[in-house]
């Protein structure tokens, strides 16, 4: 069952992978809500036993150059503070690809994927390993 973590972000977990759900990553960045939902990240995936995460994310069909900024600057800090692993990020089009490449984490492997069920199967997988 997923818990609302704020306005536009929800987090379940499966199988001992952490799913954070964002509905509208633009929306929630510019209504200051991603603070909050990275500091649940940190708690969350600081876990020793959670390696593999799964980061959904909506309204990045057209990103902007602000998205990307937020997305390199504070969720490569937020990988390090947590040491996840394994991360999968689910988007539309191309979004995936440059949200995956903007993560720099030293020691996180990331991929972007264009649906949840092969994204969490990955996350699975790594988690297993």
């Amino acid at each position: 069952m997923a818990t609302s973590v704020s306005e536009y972000v929800d987090y379940e977990e499966d199988d001992g992978v952490g799913i954070w759900k964002i509905e509208d990553l633009p929306a929630a960045i510019e209504a200051g809500d991603m603070e909050k939902a990275e500091q649940h990240y940190v708690e969350t995936a600081s876990d020793p036993e959670m390696e593999s995460v799964v980061v959904t994310i909506g309204g990045v069909e057209e990103m902007d150059s602000k998205v990307l900024d937020h997305v390199e600057d504070n969720w490569t800090d937020v990988a390090e503070q947590s040491d996840v692993d394994f991360t999968a990020y689910v988007a539309d089009g191309i979004a995936r690809l440059s949200i995956s490449q903007k993560n720099e984490a030293d020691n996180v492997l990331t991929k972007g994927f264009k649906e949840f069920e092969p994204a969490l199967e990955w996350a699975k997988e790594k988690q297993n390993s």
